[in-house]
């Protein structure tokens, strides 16, 4: 009797901390890239909002972005949810693009209301580089953006030679659609899996692997380039386990 009493504990103690703990946790995450520059570049990658209404765990996103003084934010997509408030999504946007450039693609929850996603980001000066490219510059380091569709090829094919290029994309593997945009990658950030947002490690791989050859983190592909899947802010279900949300802050700097 003693031992079921202590399993049934153990099974509450997960059920809340899976729905009311972990869920609004945030962890930060370090990348360091190593280049011939001058003044180092701080990017912060964010992914998978999914917001619904506007709420306490929102501000600490905010508030642990803003503690980084990022020079750009990068963001990988899917910002809503069937039933997102869209107020509460200009909320956050509007926040977000105060404290730095922000930089986003689509994700694929974004389409079930892509009229509301493209009015908050253009009442909040988001830049959009879905399907399309952009070069910014830091003194005399180019870094390209590239924002690749969702499973399909990009429709137009930037060659101008950069310092770094980052790719943007939405689902890991859309990257495999588009040779040419992965000989040119240095860095490619992806969303999408939540990390397994249940992990339980060998299962959930397996159990995920027809979406994404791998669920999350650092992965050194072929020639050297490095990939990151981003477990993003938000959760189906509210629920998360062994996959806190997360905030990938990226220097890029001289050794």
């Amino acid at each position: 009797m003693k031992k079921k009493f202590i399993l049934l504990y153990i099974i509450i103690f997960i059920l809340i901390y899976a729905f009311f703990i972990e869920p609004f946790s945030i962890k930060k995450t370090y990348l360091k890239i190593n280049e011939n520059i001058e003044k180092p570049i701080k990017i912060i990658d964010i992914s998978d909002l999914h917001i619904y209404k506007y709420i306490f765990f929102h501000d600490k996103i905010l508030e642990n972005i803003k503690k980084e003084k990022p020079d750009i934010i990068l963001y990988t997509g899917d910002s809503i949810i069937k039933n997102t408030d869209k107020d509460s999504l200009n909320k956050f946007f509007n926040k977000l693009s105060q404290i730095a450039p922000v930089y986003a693609i689509y994700g694929n929850w974004d389409y079930y209301n892509l009229k509301m996603v493209n009015d908050v980001y253009n009442a909040n000066n988001i830049h959009l580089i879905n399907d399309n490219s952009i070069s910014l510059y830091f003194d005399n380091f180019s870094l390209k953006l590239i924002g690749l569709p969702i499973y399909k090829k990009i429709s137009y094919i930037d060659t101008t030679s950069a310092s770094y290029t980052i790719v943007l994309e939405h689902i890991p593997d859309t990257i495999y659609y588009n040779k040419e945009i992965f000989d040119q990658a240095n860095l490619i950030l992806a969303g999408h899996t939540h990390g397994g947002q249940v992990y339980i490690p060998f299962l959930t791989e397996q159990l995920i692997k027809k979406y994404a050859f791998y669920l999350r983190g650092k992965k050194i592909l072929d020639k050297n380039k490095i990939m990151y899947i981003n477990r993003g802010l938000g959760s189906w279900y509210n629920i998360r386990l062994f996959s806190p949300p997360e905030i990938l802050i990226i220097t890029i700097s001289h050794n």
